[in-house]
């Protein structure tokens, strides 16, 4: 006896999958089946698998006539009123005097079945068409369905079919579940009606298909009709979640613009979605959308609050400058809403990356309302949108500011003024001014504020004599004194002996012991035109002294200033001359082509009374300064003299 119809029709395996092993070993074991039936089987792929495998639904548009023919008695021509059965039929297992009513149904939580047992049919049918409506409940669909087919004897109908596709509305459902669905129908010769069709392109939403999607929108179009609005609403968000974000934007914007209203719910799922993919860009522009598509009557309030903290946040963390300033100057402005701490920092930097300092300025007056400690990552990101734009003056304030509440301003922290000043040199004229007109104001002057002027006045002068005269006249302002950084922006540009004797003298005066790039400056500046003793005065107190913050850790003068050395002693035959030699040989300084050169100089009479040149020149060689000078420029064309 071959196997019942209803046992391997293809509702049972949306009802429950795992009976597809079951039938298929049976069908193994039945000679009676013909492999021409009208169930077919349909593999169970999972959507990892790619979007090419094997779908029924192609049969939403491709089903024989023969189908179609029969299937008009079984659609319903209001998809939300229950199918008229003969009421002289009595269905085996019906309850005919049920006192359940559909709302209890619907409330069940615990023993479901009996519930259904106390229930008439209508009434079942009843809850099954108040269910689509009730969100969360989609996951009862099922058990009722099944309790009418087991027990109750109904046979598949369009209702059925339909109620099956609103319970894929669940998080429970899928997609292969829906292409299970329309194949059961095929099977049964039912054609999906409209209704059918756009509530599956709901359920897309949210378990999307491409394929499915696009068999589903064939066959509105085959049948002569459009999606309705919710139905465009669906695609529009299934697009959205299967990643096809571009297609999805293309369609909200279709919707926007044709007038149609569009739910508040479907914008904030753009902007939650495009936000959390990185794309801030689009997010933003929706917003925008949202903002103008509101009723202007309505305060910008009524829009949840949790999508604008949202939007803040993840602009201010991307540093996208124009959504944050959109939400910042709707809600935060207005005090409507008052992020955290961390989400306002974030506003600061992005304030700073795109020098709005009007911007950052807000953000640090709402830090300082709460009483958060400001330090110098606030304040640094102030004066670098001041800087940016041009404004010294209030970037000279910042630092004042940063002064009298106890956070000294660091070198890092006038890199930006530097850079203003080399772009407009010109400010240079007016900045002590300023700075006199913030001390009668009563800021407190750092010193870091009169070292970035000194270091921008030696970088546009030549000499060091402006930058002398501007430390003079700015030095009073500054109750703290000079530090270390003052005196090494002066000692770049020192040229003279005598100039470096007076920068010493103040740095004594102010307690303050020079480092070793100092010591080198003071060595460069004596060899030049002061006194050699002096000069290795400086280079023995040199190795006692510390090495500056961020400095080489070389533990001697560099190579130009000690060749520099070299030749000042050479040229007044300095015998000390060959102990800078042999200490240079110890810390393996190459200086070999330079002596070399520095003998060849050498009047004969001094080499003749000298016994170390003597010596060196038999080690080395007659040199050839032509030759030297050549490999000392990378010249590699060979010498036609050589050496003896």
């Amino acid at each position: 006896m071959p196997p019942s119809r209803q046992v391997i029709d293809g509702l049972w395996r949306c009802l429950c999958p795992s009976v597809d092993a079951t039938l298929l070993a049976k069908a193994l074991e039945s000679p009676t089946l013909s492999s021409t039936s009208a169930i077919r089987s349909r593999p169970r792929v999972s959507r990892k698998d790619g979007l090419h495998r094997h779908r029924g639904v192609r049969s939403l548009s491709q089903q024989s006539y023969a189908h179609r023919a029969n299937a008009d008695s079984f659609v319903s021509p209001n998809l939300y009123i229950e199918p008229k059965w003969p009421q002289s039929q009595h269905k085996p297992g019906a309850v005919t005097d049920g006192t359940v009513t559909a709302t209890e149904i619907i409330q069940a939580t615990n023993d479901l079945t009996e519930v259904l047992n106390e229930a008439s049919t209508p009434v079942i049918y009843e809850a099954l068409r108040e269910l689509r409506n009730h969100h969360g409940q989609h996951g009862k669909i099922r058990p009722i369905i099944q309790f009418l087919l087991n027990n109750r004897k109904e046979k598949p109908n369009p209702f059925i079919y339909e109620s099956l596709v609103v319970a894929n509305w669940d998080i429970t459902g899928s997609a292969d579940e829906l292409g299970f669905i329309f194949d059961s129908m095929v099977a049964a010769g039912v054609e999906p009606s409209i209704g059918v069709l756009q509530s599956a392109l709901k359920a897309l939403a949210v378990h999307p298909d491409y394929l499915l999607r696009t068999d589903i929108l064939r066959s509105l179009g085959a049948k002569g009709a459009r999606p309705d609005k919710q139905a465009k609403f669906s695609v529009t968000l299934g697009l959205l979640r299967d990643g096809q974000f571009e297609k999805a934007l293309d369609l909200l914007d279709e919707l926007v613009y044709s007038d149609q209203w569009v739910p508040a719910w479907i914008y904030e799922i753009f902007i939650y979605t495009l936000s959390r993919r990185g794309f801030i860009e689009e997010a933003v522009r929706v917003m925008q959308v949202r903002l103008k598509a509101r009723n202007q009557n309505s305060p910008s309030h009524v829009l949840p609050l949790g999508t604008w903290y949202f939007l803040l946040d993840e602009c201010s963390r991307a540093l996208h400058y124009e959504g944050t300033k959109l939400v910042w100057d709707h809600l935060v402005q207005k005090r409507i809403v008052n992020p955290p701490d961390g989400v306002v920092i974030n506003v600061l930097n992005t304030a700073s990356r795109h020098q709005d300092a009007d911007l950052a300025t807000r953000a640090i007056e709402l830090l300082a309302e709460r009483g958060v400690r400001l330090g110098l990552h606030h304040y640094e990101a102030l004066v670098e949108c001041y800087a940016y734009n041009g404004d010294l003056l209030n970037a000279l304030q910042v630092l004042c500011i940063m002064e009298g509440a106890d956070i000294p301003p660091e070198a890092a922290s006038t890199r930006s003024i530097f850079l203003l000043f080399r772009r407009s040199p010109e400010l240079l004229n007016g900045v002590k001014e300023m700075m006199e007109n913030l001390k009668a104001a009563g800021y407190k002057i750092p010193i870091a504020t009169v070292n970035v002027v000194l270091e921008a006045v030696c970088d546009e002068e030549p000499t060091v004599d402006k930058a002398f005269g501007m430390y003079r006249d700015l030095l009073h302002l500054c109750s703290s004194g000079p530090d270390l950084r003052t005196f090494q922006a002066l000692l770049q540009k020192a040229q003279s002996a005598q100039t470096a004797q007076e920068l010493e003298s103040e740095m004594l005066m102010y307690t303050l012991k020079p480092t070793r790039d100092m010591y080198e400056h003071f060595v460069r500046c004596s060899t030049a035109d002061g006194d050699l003793n002096t000069a290795f005065k400086y280079l023995a107190q040199m190795e006692l002294a510390p090495l500056a913050r961020n400095t080489s850790r070389r533990m001697w003068i560099s190579h130009p200033t000690l060749v520099q050395l070299l030749k000042r002693c050479f040229k007044e035959m300095d015998p000390r001359a060959w102990a800078v030699v042999d200490v240079a040989r110890e810390r393996k300084i190459d200086l070999e082509i330079e002596i070399k050169k520095l003998l060849a100089e050498m009047p004969k009479e001094t080499v003749v009374s000298d016994q170390r040149a003597q010596e060196e020149i038999a080690m080395m060689g007659t040199v050839d300064i032509a030759a030297e000078e050549a490999l000392d420029f990378g010249d590699l064309k060979t010498s036609s003299s050589s050496a003896s």
